[in-house]
């Protein structure tokens, strides 16, 4: 693989780790007092002020090159890691989060990107290359960690430690993507080889679409908030157990190494079979006990290999050459979604149960997945 794609997993190597501020957030609210409730009104403010922005941005990016937007981006997230650092109260945990949000207005830029640096005959590999480098590098950095926290008791200062270490990771991100990564002029830039050969699929570049915002929005609804949340008040847990939760994820993806040349399928049926596979997630967390609870993580990270592995290229091959609006449109119906499931989902939560979002959840992914099924295979 070229020189070039081999930095860009390094690069991608730190937004892995960067995850880790996205786990041990919510679990920073109980910390500072928040309720479950609390916690999601705020989660849903982040995600309608990243709605506006995406909607505005998406298409100005068709004609700026995504290595600004994504090194702005970082470098928003990296701030953001220095005011949860130091967040006392809800009012500067809100702040923090808008910032740290901030990425999610740039993301569709990480789709314009990779499609102008990857080979079209390379993508396959260089999405199976990334997920479990990522996954790798998430495992190796996690597991020292667990030496220095608690079982139910995690101290503010780990939390201070490993929030300024991403936000020097991602300063360090920025200066890569403008600096060593590959250049890319404009976001409706194709890689050389793909100009050839691209021929577009509106009808299936959207169902793609439409499967990637439900199970994103779904995923804002029965999110890392609700799971953490779930942890503290009902498994009694703390930080060290999202830790090992995601530890196990990593490890359930790396495994993907033996497991996945046995799943004989393309693109389109991994991404049918991802999806559903991935909404049995919520089914082992109805469950309530340590087995069923670190079982669901597995069962998600299969689906997800899937998912992610097909998703991406699937969009890429169908998505038409001026995809900048296409993505930041509905990449802001995605967020715009998303300010609604977290207040929701909590309120849910804090009056009812956290079975009930688990449930709602399970039932929302089993539908993307059969409306995913009728837009790819029905012929038009």
């Amino acid at each position: 693989m070229e020189r070039n794609l081999k930095r860009y997993f390094f690069a991608n190597s730190i937004m892995a780790y960067s995850f880790i501020t996205i786990l041990l957030s919510p679990m920073f609210a109980n910390k500072l007092g928040l309720s479950v409730y609390d916690a999601g009104i705020i989660f849903s403010t982040v995600y309608g002020i990243q709605a506006v922005l995406t909607f505005l941005l998406g298409h100005y990016f068709e004609k700026k090159s995504p290595n600004y937007g994504l090194a702005l981006g970082r470098i928003l997230f990296a701030l953001g890691n220095v005011v949860l650092a130091y967040a006392f109260n809800s009012i500067t945990y809100l702040i923090a989060q808008i910032l740290i949000g901030s990425f999610d207005v740039f993301s569709p830029l990480i789709s314009m990107y990779e499609r102008a640096i990857v080979p079209p005959y390379q993508r396959e590999k260089f999405y199976k290359y990334l997920i479990i480098i990522s996954e790798g590098i998430k495992v190796l950095l996690f597991l020292p960690l667990l030496f220095f926290i608690d079982y139910n008791n995690t101290s503010l200062s780990f939390y201070k430690m490993v929030f300024i270490s991403v936000f020097l990771l991602n300063v360090l991100y920025s200066i890569l993507m403008i600096k060593k990564l590959p250049f890319v002029k404009n976001g409706s830039e194709l890689h050389k080889e793909h100009v050839k050969i691209h021929k577009s699929n509106l009808r299936k570049y959207l169902t793609v679409l439409a499967n990637q915002i439900i199970f994103f929005a779904n995923f804002g609804f029965g999110s890392y908030l609700i799971i953490s949340y779930y942890v503290k008040e009902r498994l009694n847990g703390d930080s060290k157990v999202m830790i090992i939760y995601e530890i196990i994820f990593s490890l359930t993806v790396l495994s993907s190494i033996f497991w996945r040349k046995y799943v004989k399928l393309n693109n389109e049926n991994r991404l049918i079979l991802g999806t559903l596979i991935m909404s049995f997630f919520y089914v082992a967390l109805l469950f309530k006990g340590w087995i069923t609870f670190y079982l669901s993580h597995v069962i998600l990270a299969v689906g997800f290999t899937l998912w992610f592995s097909s998703k991406e290229p699937l969009k890429q091959e169908y998505a038409p050459i001026n995809f900048g609006r296409w993505e930041g449109f509905f990449n802001g119906l995605n967020l715009f979604s998303k300010i609604f499931t977290p207040a929701l989902s909590g309120y849910i939560a804090y009056k009812f149960s956290y079975n009930t979002v688990f449930f709602v959840s399970f039932i929302v992914l089993l539908i993307n997945a059969l409306i995913t099924y009728i837009g790819l295979k029905t012929e038009a």
